[in-house]
Order: C-alpha cells, then structure tokens, then sequence
C-alpha cells in the first residue's frame, strides 16, 4: 500500500516526503524496522519513541509517524501527527485489511469478570457454529491455534494481526478482553465493535489512571465505540453503580441491554443456588424463565454468565440453545479453580483476585459453600497501586477464618515493605506473614482439616513470579496439587505405619 493512501484515514496530517512509497507494516519497536515499515514514535511514561527515530531511519525503515516535525536535512518520508498512538491504530487497521469488519467483535470491559465473560463468550459463540476467537489475559486464540498473551489487550499492530490470522483461519467471531489501558492508550482504534459490556468498576490501576472517574472514563470510550456502529449493541450491569451510569448515559440507545439481580434488568437471575460442582439460576428474560446451570461457583460467575448469555443474544445466537450450552462451559485457569480431587477432605481453589472487591466475591463465593473454616493465601502486587494493599487485607479478613499474607509479584519492591503496606488493613490477629509463597501455600495445605476451603488469591493462571524484573517460574496450580499430594501421601504412610504398629500390638497378646 502506498503511504499517500494508508494516511489518508488520518485527521489532517502534515506529510513530507516521497509519499508514493509502499508501505507493508506499522511498528513502534526500531529493532523490528525495514524496508516497507513504517515506524510510529510513541511516548510512553518511561521511553519516548522519539528518541528511537535514529535508529528506526538506520534500520532501513521506510516511512515515519511522529508528533514532531521532521528534521530539516531530513529526506525519508514523514507524516506529523497530533496523537502517535490514535494514529498507530488506524495505520495497523488499514494495512492489515481492517479484519474487524469481517468479524462480529464482543468486547468486554470492567475491573472484574473480564477473562471469565470471554471464555464463557467464546464458547457459546462456537457452539452456535460462529467460529470464534479469543484475546485476553490468559491466551490468545486465532481459530484453532494458541499464543501466549503479551497483554490482555495488545498494542494496535499486534492486534490488528491477530484480527487477520482469525478472518484467515475462518473465524466469524471475536470475544476480547478491552482493559481499560488499551482503551485510554488507542490500541483499539479504528475496531469495529459490534456488543460492548461492562461487568462492573472497582479501586484498581489508580496508579495508571489516577482517579476513579479517569478509570471510568477510559472504560466509557468502549461504549463510544459500540454507539458509533449503526448495529451495535450495549450490555451493561446495572447493579453496579457505574454500570447505572453507562445505562444513563445511553438510555436513549436502541442497542441497550442491562443484567443483573434487580428487578429492572433485562436479564435477570433469579433464586440462585451454589455448589461445589457448580451453580443453578432461573434466568428471566421478556417474560421467558429458563432454568440454568453452570459448572461454575460463586455470585460473580452468576453475573459473568448473564453477560456472556446476553452478549451471544445480541451477536444472533439462539437464546434457549445458549443457555443449554452453558451447562459445558468451560472452567477459566486460574478463576476459582479447583485443584484438588472430588472425594478429597478439603478443598483447594486458586482464582486470580488481586483487587479488593475481587478478593471479597472470591471469599465470598468460597463462604457460600459452607465451609467448617475458610483459609485465605494472598499478597498484594509490587509497583502497583499502594492504596488497595489494605483495603485488600480488609477484604481477605472479613470471610477468612485465618488469613496468610506472602509475596506476589513484588517487581521492583521489597516483598516486606508491600505487606507491611497491607498489614495494616487487618483488625483482628488471625493473621500471618509468610513472605515465600510456596511455604505460605504449604502452611495453608498443612493446616488444612476435611471440611475446610483454601483459597489462594492473586497469581490465578500466571506462571511466574515476577522478583526485580525476573520472571521465576511459579505456578500457584501447580505448587499446590503437588503439596496437596505429598499431604495426601504423608496422611497415608502414617496411617500405614498406625495400622503396622496396632498388627504388632495385637500379635504380642
């Protein structure tokens, strides 16, 4: 494509150069510059692009996008902008074909739920034969083939092609996880948004956003996006109080759609009943009652599949066949997994909750069940927001009979200093610092007695442990079926070595 039409989807750009040069790719890393790139300088809170411009140009790049003017000696074709970023996404979009238009693209958005409401999306939109992909925090899948994530939602080049291997591998649908960076930061620029959702807003990334109403904001852009289109759709939680705000802001919407508990949604769950294996709701909708299943539990995953229900409706999904689906959904890595056997004593779930409100539904979840004590291991992430850390020790003791503080992710902090942060959110001394993880996770198992749950919040599906910028291999699932094993195994030999010594006894009579 030649630059002069690939700029043409731009709001007034100042162009310079040879603008009949072809153009094959948009990127904003110089090491990845050649012939046919075209190298977007972005300004990011630690590195400015700007600076790399030298090396994209020595590279061989072709083109460039900047916010500043170029150079006076300068002869390789450059195109000044007003937002490197907004202009990044609709470049990528227009290179790679604009693949969205090909899609039908569900979008999620919210603090929590996000990953869960894509998996149970992705899955209802396969079985009513819309081959779908998936992008989120836990795996990107492009019909039929799996890649590891860089981010929930990845920068505009990246996800811009993966957009085009879906179309390319047949797929017809899309669910995708909208963080709340990736819409401030453009990455979704120029994506065609057919059903946007919104499962609820709670303290978090304070420290990227700065204030509750500037997170929700970013959020709010997602629904712009679904506004603009003449088909889209807009599914919102209207028990949640910003969820009531998007409903005011576009009650006027045709597309609108709300879910929830309350009596006003337009679907509803009513009379919930929570088990180990899974949970049964009646499912309200214009005067339809349908009885549902999931093998999922807790409160929050009622809500999560509400919007994955209505979300697959609203893409053209048969209803009462998306519901019967439901009953096969899939269980999400790492939310309120369980990792140990059906018959065992006790149980053992590792969910990824590393918020305040997401510990308290984790817990929450866990206390329905009806445990003899519930066991909580959690750490609070380094080089995040500080304020949560209390307030998430606060969330962890109001459901948990004993609570375990340790170490998750401390980045560049000192693992002490973070849970002295969240230490002093408790108000009771059922509580213990265990800084290494894996002898927290053991504590917990160890201490454990059948009838007890263990729930081990914050890492969820995650593989690592992310210490002064390395990433160690550690995977909660994993750490705790072993412990939970060699438990199980330690139980049996001393039960084994009882039965010896009574067989002894009972041959010296």
């Amino acid at each position: 494509m030649k630059l002069r039409d690939l700029i043409a989807v731009l709001d007034r750009p100042v162009a310079s150069g040879i603008l009949d040069t072809e153009i094959t790719s948009v990127i904003y890393d110089s090491r990845k510059a050649g012939p046919g790139a075209v190298f977007v300088a972005l300004r990011g809170e630690k590195v400015d692009g700007h600076d790399f411009i030298e090396k994209a140009l020595k590279a061989g790049a072709s083109a460039i996008v900047a916010e500043t003017a170029p150079p006076a000696e300068g002869s390789t074709p450059w195109v000044h902008v007003r937002d490197s970023r907004f202009a990044m996404g609709e470049l990528a979009r227009v290179v790679s074909g604009d693949p969205a238009k090909q899609l039908l693209v569900g979008a999620i958005t919210g603090t929590n739920g996000k990953t869960t409401t894509a998996f149970l999306l992705h899955h209802l939109l396969n079985h009513a034969h819309l081959r779908c992909g998936l992008l989120g925090t836990v795996v990107y899948d492009v019909g039929g083939e799996l890649k590891t994530p860089t981010h929930t939602t990845p920068e505009a080049p990246e996800l811009q092609g993966l957009l085009k291997q879906m179309v390319d591998n047949g797929c017809r649908a899309v669910a995708m996880e909208a963080s709340s960076h990736a819409l401030e930061l453009h990455r979704m620029s120029g994506v065609k948004v057919d059903a946007a959702v919104f499962t609820n807003l709670t303290q978090d990334h304070l420290d990227f956003h700065g204030t509750m109403e500037d997170y929700f904001i970013a959020k709010m852009k997602l629904f712009d996006m679904a506004a603009a289109n003449p088909k889209g759709k807009l599914i919102v939680n209207s028990d949640d109080v910003w969820g009531r705000r998007l409903v005011d802001k576009f009650k006027n919407h045709e597309g609108l759609v709300t879910y929830g508990l309350g009596a006003n949604s337009t679907y509803r769950a009513v009379n919930p009943r929570y088990e180990l294996t899974g949970t049964t709701f009646e499912l309200e909708f214009k005067g339809r009652s349908l009885l549902a299943r999931i093998p999922l539990i807790g409160q929050f995953n009622v809500y999560n599949s509400l919007a994955a229900l209505a979300t697959a409706h609203a893409l053209g999904c048969n209803f009462r066949d998306s519901v019967k689906a439901m009953q096969q959904a899939p269980q999400v890595p790492g939310r309120m997994e369980r990792v140990t056997p059906d018959n065992h004593g006790f149980h053992v779930f590792v969910d990824y909750a590393h918020t305040p409100d997401g510990v308290l539904n984790a817990l929450a979840s866990a206390r329905g069940l009806k445990p003899q004590r519930l066991i909580t291991v959690f750490g609070c992430g380094g080089n995040r927001d500080r304020i949560k850390r209390p307030l998430m020790a606060r969330a962890a003791e109001e459901y948990s009979d004993v609570c375990i503080l340790t170490s998750d992710n401390p980045r560049m902090e000192d693992p002490q200093l973070i849970m002295q942060d969240a230490q002093k959110g408790f108000a009771k001394t059922s509580h213990v610092l265990i800084e290494d993880r894996e002898e927290a996770i053991h504590t917990a198992i160890k201490g454990a007695k059948a009838g007890d749950i263990v729930v081990i919040a914050g890492k969820g599906h995650e593989p690592y442990q992310d210490i002064m910028g390395v990433k160690h291999p550690f995977d909660d699932r994993k750490i705790a079926k072993r412990l939970v094993e060699r438990e199980i195994r330690i139980k049996g030999e001393k039960r084994l070595e009882a039965r010896e010594l009574r067989d002894q006894r009972d041959g010296l009579r």
